[in-house]
């Protein structure tokens, strides 16, 4: 059995565009393995290069350079047998037919999929009860609320059964609970079989709880790859959440030269507010603590915070 599910190799994709045919090079020599049974977030700014990424391995664009081998296959030379064995959700809820019914949509990507009779039955009747749609089976897609369609689309992404699956954005625009749903189904689905999952998404909550690593791409380039949690040990900044009383300056504590980034999280009612500040030498507190002496501002409480995957991603993306 293989290694690596997926193995990118030196892999290039390159845009000609407007009519000076001006040159766009959105992945730029990325190799990356993927291991059987894992689940790799995939990381970037908009524009970086990751859902070009993705269609890439899905078959949907042909490398400028490079090879993808998937399964311990060439991409190209075995595309079809390749894609019957991957699910991919790769627009968001519009991968499903939203003038059918939930149950028709599950039968017929089921039917492409080469997913048959009580294989098809069994299959759609366990996701209808794991993504909690079965009392909405014979309700048009058009009619379903925002959250319904995204997991309808989720679950069409595993009618087949697939090895390997990509998703793009699941949880954008779902509301807190059913983000939670989806990722608690995300990691079930793919803990419980051993498939192997690739999740591009800008909400990092669900990276942290769910990947075993993370790869972070900008400007088509791999910037760094590592597991999650080992990404949090290399990380030197100290960040503090600080309640203030006062007219804030957030000026005040910016202009402090080991202070990376400082924002207001949450206003708590007249002149008083949440701030995080987060900074490279933890002395510069004493420093944070002066400026806001100085400008009048009462500090009612402070806390030491340990850094975000979002706090690690813009340091990254800042170096």
């Amino acid at each position: 059995m293989e290694e690596y599910t997926v193995q990118l190799i030196d892999l290039s994709k390159v845009f000609a565009r407007g009519y000076k045919r001006e040159v766009l090079v959105a992945i730029d020599h990325i190799n990356l393995e993927v291991k059987r049974g894992e689940i790799l977030g995939l990381l970037g700014p908009n524009g970086a290069g990751k859902t070009t990424l993705l269609k890439m391995i899905c078959g949907l664009l042909r490398p400028t350079e490079g090879e993808i081998i998937i399964y311990g296959q060439p991409l190209q030379r075995y595309r079809s047998e390749i894609l019957a064995r991957i699910g991919a959700v790769l627009e968001g809820s519009r991968n499903s037919l939203w003038s059918m019914t939930v149950k028709q949509n599950l039968r017929y990507f089921g039917c492409l999929k080469n997913v048959h009779g009580e294989v098809l039955q069994r299959r759609s009747a366990e996701l209808l009860r794991l993504f909690q749609l079965r009392e909405k089976d014979n309700e048009l897609v058009k009619n379903l609320s925002k959250g319904m369609k995204q997991r309808l689309a989720i679950a069409l992404a595993f009618i087949n059964d697939p090895e390997l699956v990509f998703l793009d954005e699941p949880t954008l625009g779902l509301d807190i609970q059913t983000a939670r749903l989806v990722k608690t189904l995300i990691l079930k689905l793919a803990k419980e079989k051993n498939r192997t999952l690739i999740l591009s998404t800008h909400n990092m909550a669900i990276v942290e709880d769910i990947c075993d690593r993370v790869a972070i791409i900008n400007k088509g380039r791999l910037i760094a790859l590592d597991e999650t949690a080992a990404l949090f040990k290399g990380v030197e900044q100290e960040s503090y959440i600080i309640r203030l009383k006062g007219e804030v300056d957030l000026q005040a504590i910016q202009i402090i030269p080991e202070v990376s980034n400082v924002e207001i999280l949450e206003t708590l009612g007249q002149k008083e507010c949440l701030v995080k500040v987060i900074m490279n030498d933890a002395n510069s507190l004493f420093q944070i603590i002066e400026a806001l002496r100085r400008g009048n501002i009462r500090v009612l409480s402070l806390s030491k915070c340990e850094p975000s995957l979002e706090d690690i991603f813009v340091k990254m993306l800042e170096s």
